[in-house]
């Protein structure tokens, strides 16, 4: 693909944040990573602050905002690596309308930034749209498709899509409604080679950068949708894959962001250690992404642990961590990509985080230590066991393994994947209840004679 515009990544935000501003837009500061009073672990969305505003609870102080949102998905972590477009964390790039303008304007708008800012080629731009759901007696969401095509759009790159693909919901109760993605062509040398490839293939060709969100409807705990009191638009754009783009990198984990961090990572393990280069492709994308994704997180101030917030941080450092064996990693590491990250994220952090990097530290170091005694102890363990015929592990073993020696469950059943092995989850599950009636008693006996 051949774009002429090559823009780094604070570029990118800044470009983005003064076309807004010269169209009526209020910059919003971003909200902490992990926010006070959240329903979720962290902030999994740009317009996740801003929910008061969109149910017509609150008053914005402009109808019309933008900003950059850093954001954390942990349902997201296990198809790491697998693509070249998925992040754990990512910075996602906003622009919302609070009861103003409608989605002529904001396709207007998303197009205007694209070909004129960013110079992308207009036929290299693909389009998907809300096809209708008959279950919600929700139709073709017309207007998007005509303001598409009137603005040179053809309707051979317009793709009507589902509710599964084109309708945006919190996956729960919240304000929600039909949206509009905007793709990007990297060309034919990167797709699966069917005729019918097109945006919503699982291959590399396509790269959705946008998602404008319509919202229209609030979705009820039994999922029902009410219409909202106010129509809004809700969008994103993520700068990792428009940098992706902009910088003609071959996935999300070489761009800027993450090259000084690529680059030490090379120099720790030399190209080839892993003997599998998917192998190997997929450690390396996976070790730069959760480090990453575990720094963003221990710089809003949480730190591995065993509950919560702390616990997803954990899992981040130990599943990087594990990757790194497959590197030739045994000894600590992880805190060498530290200083790179910041390095490449530099303008995207505060002078005052950056200062908070040298006390996060020895903080990976411990953690990593504390896995690598952990992950050796329960990898010895996982080697003793006889699968049944079925390939499948008795989960009384499994259930023993966690309980006695610590050893993560999802780790369990990524280890034996891997294999080409399951874990009979009935026998787990009977385990886990034999084990609490056990302690049920122990804590009863030792109540009644005390």
């Amino acid at each position: 693909m051949s774009t002429e515009h090559v823009l780094s990544s604070p570029t990118i935000v800044s470009s983005y944040l003064d076309f807004f501003r010269k169209h009526g837009h209020a910059v919003l500061p971003a909200s902490p990573l992990a926010l006070p009073g959240s329903s979720t672990s962290f902030v999994i969305a740009g317009m996740q602050p801003l929910l008061p505003y969109l149910r017509g609870l609150e008053l914005p102080f402009s109808t019309r905002l933008a900003g950059l949102q850093r954001c954390l998905r942990t349902d997201d972590a296990d198809s790491v690596g697998i693509n070249g477009r998925k992040n754990t964390s990512f910075f996602m790039l906003g622009n919302w309308s609070i009861g103003d303008y409608g989605k002529r304007e904001a396709i207007g708008l998303a197009l205007e930034l694209l070909l004129e800012c960013f110079q992308l080629p207009q036929d290299q731009l693909w389009v998907t749209i809300f096809a209708g759901n008959p279950e919600n007696m929700l139709l073709l969401d017309e207007v998007a498709w005509e303001e598409w095509q009137r603005l040179g759009i053809p309707s051979e790159r317009i793709v009507p899509l589902g509710k599964e693909d084109n309708f945006w919901t919190m996956h729960g109760p919240g304000p929600c409604g039909p949206c509009s993605e905007i793709f990007v062509d990297r060309g034919v040398e990167l797709g699966c080679g069917s005729s019918t490839c097109r945006p919503g293939c699982a291959c590399e060709r396509f790269l959705e950068i946008w998602n404008l969100v319509f919202m229209e409807y609030e979705e009820m705990a039994n999922g029902m949708l009410q219409p909202l009191p106010l129509h809004s638009i809700d969008t994103g754009l993520g700068l990792e894959r428009i940098a992706t783009v902009m910088q003609k990198t071959e996935s999300v984990f070489t761009i800027d962001l993450f090259q000084p961090a690529q680059t030490r990572l090379y120099e720790l393990a030399p190209q080839g250690l892993a003997g599998n280069p998917s192998i190997e492709l997929r450690a390396r994308r996976m070790i730069v992404d959760h480090v990453r994704a575990a720094l963003l997180a221990s710089l809003s101030g949480v730190t591995p642990g065993r509950d919560g917030r702390s616990s997803v941080v954990r899992r981040l450092i130990r599943r990087a961590a594990r990757q790194g064996r497959f590197l030739g990693l045994h000894a600590p590491f992880l805190h060498e990509l530290l200083q790179p990250l910041v390095v490449g994220h530099c303008e995207l952090l505060s002078p005052e985080e950056q200062r908070q990097v040298p006390a996060i530290l020895p903080i990976f170091v411990e953690e990593e230590r504390q896995f690598s005694r952990v992950l050796s102890n329960g990898l010895r363990f996982l080697d003793q066991l006889e699968p049944g015929e079925e390939k499948v592990i008795s989960g009384k073993y499994i259930f023993q393994l966690q309980a006695e020696k610590g050893f993560p469950l999802d780790l369990f059943v990524e280890v034996l994947a891997e294999r080409g092995l399951s874990v009979s989850w009935p026998e787990y599950e009977q385990a886990m209840e034999e084990h609490r009636l056990v302690s049920r008693h122990g804590f009863s006996d030792h109540f009644h004679s005390s």
